[in-house]
């Protein structure tokens, strides 16, 4: 399944703390960001399901994440794609107990 293009997303985190951002998916990369970090990292996508790892970095000192006071974090990501649709979870490499979930809606083609 593609699912490559330009999507809005939006996270809650186990902290209840909320985001929102942007990311485009292309070839199995992600590249996004929010108004403190940037992302980049890759996917894959099969069945219906995607699975991938992303780095998340701030580049504003003054934002904080939805984890907290933290400059840099390795997510682990997976979930189910359908449509124009993502849902999923995500959690910190280093710290598996700390998750958010996803939703992601595509907004256009590549």
């Amino acid at each position: 399944m593609k699912i490559d293009g330009l999507w809005t997303i939006e996270f809650i985190s186990t902290l209840h703390l909320v985001g929102s951002g942007v990311a485009v998916l292309n070839d199995n990369r992600i590249l996004g960001g929010d108004e403190g970090y940037y992302y980049s990292g890759h996917y894959d996508t099969q069945n219906g399901r995607f699975s991938g790892t992303i780095d998340v970095t701030r580049y504003n000192s003054k934002s904080l994440s939805v984890f907290g006071d933290i400059g840099q974090y390795t997510l682990k990501l997976e979930g189910k794609v359908q449509d124009y649709q993502i849902e999923g979870t995500a959690w910190m490499e280093n710290n598996p107990n700390r998750k958010i979930r996803i939703v992601g809606a595509k907004k256009k083609e590549l």
